[in-house]
């Protein structure tokens, strides 16, 4: 996974919810499918209007009344209760704005140092990109309120109006519920430390709590229940928008794959089927990407030991070393800050499809980098395929070829792209590593 900073906390962004249920046509379709298939899944109640019961207190301690029917209607819907109880904690915008920037103030600068010099390598961001006030302005431009499971508390804004509070809950509280769950407690441990060491899993998990969040937000329909009224809350985006691509596409990932994952397996089976989603996840973001994949097409791990041992014989320092998924693959292909490096959707759909397993390292040594990257491919085909259009990729954006599928890079370092059968090597080498020594491993098939 190539590492995007995580805010610890759990925040809706009006501008992603908006961009998201713009595209969101299947839960329309799971619902048609329920109440015309008598052998369809079921939840415990067969439209949203159903999930609520009038007689029972509208009202529970802070909760307004439209708080407290959402909460029960996801409660119903969903067919999950809280083992803990539910008390919001309401704070004027400017108090979350505020909070958010100083949990963002203690972010290591090494950190963020390190993960903008591996953008920057892979033409995810300009050398200048200042990082730090990015992450700021994104995660405060439009805050209306988030989960943060650490402390197991809902942050909600006090001068909101209890109808916009309860719309944010038709997504925020299916949070709760999940965290709040102790069949699923083994798989909600990503906690930040863990995601340090298994950046993957982390991703995946983010993709299913969020997609399970998205589609009981979308089959809930929270403004059928509340009534439809007009949102007080101003629609923005303008961070979002304007950011570098790599940004637009990491940040909407969870949510947009989430719940076409999560869709899937509910018309299948339900939320039954959606709840065994989190006793046993999906072990790969190629299965999140291929909801039909999932516990049929195990990745392989790939093993980039020998190369490790070289890069560090050399005096680099190791910054990132970890699993290089599908949508990895993607994004170097089709999200590069500038427009003309970048390739289709349909050329990046290719060029990861067939994806086995991969692996990278991400290295530094003087203020040079170095990117090493192995792929595995299901067959011989979907390799070369791949190789096609990360020679194509590579023409576009380091210009023409010094010799066969090599480049030259502004800063003196040389681009290399190798294939061996299914197994396919993409390589930024900057001028203070023995490249001859890479190519020959490469090509000895040492590891």
């Amino acid at each position: 996974m190539i590492e995007k900073k995580q805010t610890p906390k759990r925040i809706v962004l009006i501008w992603a919810i908006i961009i998201i249920c713009d595209c969101l046509t299947v839960p329309c379709h799971a619902w048609q499918a329920q109440q015309n298939d008598p052998s369809a899944p079921s939840s415990s109640c067969k439209n949203p209007l159903d999930c609520i019961d009038e007689d029972e207190n509208a009202s529970d301690g802070d909760l307004s009344p439209e708080e407290a029917k959402i909460i029960d209607a996801t409660e119903k819907l969903r067919g999950l209760s809280a083992e803990n109880k539910f008390a919001p904690i309401y704070q004027t915008e400017d108090e979350l704005r505020q909070y958010l920037i100083e949990q963002l103030k203690d972010s290591d600068d090494e950190d963020l140092k390190n993960e903008l010099a591996l953008y920057y390598i892979l033409g995810f961001t300009p050398k200048d990109f200042d990082l730090r006030q990015f992450y700021v302005d994104m995660y405060t431009e439009q805050i209306t309120g988030f989960y943060d499971q650490k402390t197991n508390q809902m942050h909600l804004i006090e001068n909101e109006s209890s109808y916009d509070n309860a719309l944010t809950l038709a997504h925020e509280y299916t949070h709760f519920l999940q965290y709040n769950n102790p069949n699923f407690a083994q798989t909600l441990k990503h906690e930040d430390d863990y995601c340090i060491n298994n950046p993957e899993n982390c991703l995946v998990i983010d993709a299913l709590i969020e997609g399970d969040a998205t589609l009981t937000e979308t089959l809930l329909n929270p403004q059928t229940i509340l009534g439809n009224r007009q949102s007080s809350v101003k629609k923005s985006g303008n961070v979002l928008y304007s950011a570098p691509k790599f940004f637009q596409d990491t940040l909407l990932f969870p949510y947009k794959y989430g719940f076409d994952f999560v869709s899937y397996h509910y018309l299948k089976g339900g939320f039954a089927a959606v709840n065994d989603l989190f006793m046993k996840p999906p072990e790969s973001i190629e299965q999140i990407m291929h909801p039909e994949k999932y516990l049929s097409d195990a990745p392989s791990d790939v093993s980039v030991d020998s190369f490790r041992s070289l890069i560090v014989e050399n005096g680099f320092d190791i910054k990132r070393e970890t699993v290089l998924n599908e949508s990895d693959i993607k994004l170097i292909l089709g999200s590069g800050y500038k427009e003309e490096w970048q390739l289709s959707e349909r050329q990046t759909e290719i060029a990861a499809a067939g994806w086995g397993g991969g692996s990278y390292i991400y290295a530094e040594k003087d203020g040079k980098q170095l990117f090493f990257s192995k792929v595995l491919w299901d067959n011989i085909q979907d390799a070369e395929e791949a190789e096609t259009i990360f020679e194509l990729y590579s023409n576009k954006r380091f210009r023409e070829q010094t010799a066969d599928k090599v480049w030259a890079g502004e800063n003196g370092e040389v681009i290399y792209l190798i294939r061996q059968d299914n197994i396919l090597y993409w390589m930024i080498l900057p001028e203070n590593i023995d490249r001859s020594a890479v190519i020959d491993m490469i090509q000895e098939n040492r590891n």
